[in-house]
């Protein structure tokens, strides 16, 4: 191993119980999208306490920050480090991104005070919102990564893998408006938007025999109308709708689109689409980013596990459009344990789950300067971004 590298694990090691701290005041302090004031707050003082300039409010979200060390602030190549910090309603971090931001800050650390013997910087990016507000898309469209190279994280689960595939996403919203009659005295003067919505979803369960085995369509029913004597004239429903690829759920979007043409043309009903923001893209994976992860696995001892097929969506999707990014997973429970819940936010504090965050931190902080310190690497990489 690399004599800078064995230095970053013993930074990394040194820092082990500031970066187990931010990680439980995150957990005890669960704040969801957009209103994670004191998530931000408690990151950039942090920051700023270890040599940090920062900034809060960055594109416009008053919750996001960008650090950067106050030595070699402008140097390029410059990695970005991405903070997640928001937590689920109801369930709190049972994503694990309380872990995620300590990491993150944790391989910053370790390599902010090395930069001397680095070409190139370094930055944290605190991306608020990334369950369902995408405050990495935004953030994007605002220009803050246009000076930056690749982005790195990681996110605890249930398997260790370098880079794993995630789905496009669309969510939409689906409305059916019908004719209220009494559904007893008259029902012929109505038209049951109920039945038109029904239809839709059972359309929807038809079509799936036809698609890829990477999409996912799934919804639920928000207003079936309010009593059961009056032919409902309005429904709606939430649907999400997710593929491999930007361009194949596209075509399944138009598909889904034909299942609430088809049921309002056979009910009588009017229907209406909305697509409600953030869209997410599938991750455009960058090959060689996730080989040097593996080789900095295989120096930690960690095994990679066989990918199960298992599929998510998120905004770093849409950031890996924007420059080449790597998104590595380290397992804080078994397999068949469900993410999204409070077993998961609970296994964030376990021995194991403190044991993942300072491996994340290690292997973030020894990918980061794999990067930094090799042009060759560097070029594969811009190579395999296709730029």
């Amino acid at each position: 191993m690399e004599k800078m590298k064995e230095t970053l694990i013993r930074e990394v090691e040194s820092s082990a119980a500031d970066l187990c701290k931010i990680s439980e005041f995150l957990f005890q302090n669960p704040e969801t999208a957009f209103k994670e004031f004191k998530a931000c707050a408690y990151l950039s003082d942090f920051l700023k306490g270890q040599g940090f300039a920062v900034e809060v409010g960055i594109g416009g979200l008053e919750t996001a920050f960008f650090a950067r060390p106050k030595i070699k602030q402008q140097e390029r190549p410059t990695v970005a480090f991405l903070a997640e910090y928001d937590a689920l309603p109801g369930v709190g971090h049972g994503c694990g991104h309380n872990l995620i931001a300590a990491a993150s800050i944790g391989a910053a650390l370790a390599l902010s005070r090395h930069l001397n013997e680095i070409s190139g910087s370094i930055a944290v990016v605190g991306t608020p919102a990334e369950e369902g507000g995408g405050g990495k898309i935004l953030l994007a469209e605002a220009g803050v990564f246009s000076d930056l190279d690749i982005a790195m994280m990681c996110h605890p689960g249930r398997l260790n893998l370098p880079g794993e595939e995630m789905l496009g996403r669309i969510k939409l919203k689906a409305e059916f408006f019908g004719r209220a009659a009494h559904a007893s005295v008259s029902p012929d003067k109505g038209i049951s938007a109920l039945d038109a919505l029904v239809m839709a979803y059972n359309n929807i369960n038809a079509l799936r025999q036809t698609l890829r085995s990477d999409v996912r369509i799934h919804g639920v029913i928000t207003n079936g109308g309010d009593a059961p004597n009056v032919i409902p004239p309005y429904t709606a429903g939430l649907f999400y709708i997710r593929a491999a690829t930007r361009d194949y759920l596209e075509e399944v979007f138009k598909k889904v689109q034909n299942c609430f043409a088809g049921a309002a043309l056979a009910t009588g009903a009017d229907y209406k689409i909305e697509i409600i923001p953030p869209s997410f893209d599938p991750i455009k994976r960058n090959p060689p980013l996730e080989q040097t992860v593996a080789q900095n696995m295989e120096i930690l001892n960690i095994s990679i596990d066989q990918d199960d097929g298992r599929r998510g969506s998120s905004d770093i999707g849409n950031l890996s459009f924007y420059l080449p990014a790597v998104h590595l997973s380290l397992a804080i429970v078994d397999p068949e344990t469900p993410g999204h819940s409070p077993i998961f936010a609970e296994a964030t504090m376990s021995e194991r789950g403190r044991k993942a965050l300072l491996n994340a931190a290690k292997i973030l902080a020894m990918s980061a300067y794999d990067f930094l310190a090799s042009p060759e690497l560097q070029e594969r990489v811009k190579k395999a971004f296709g730029g």
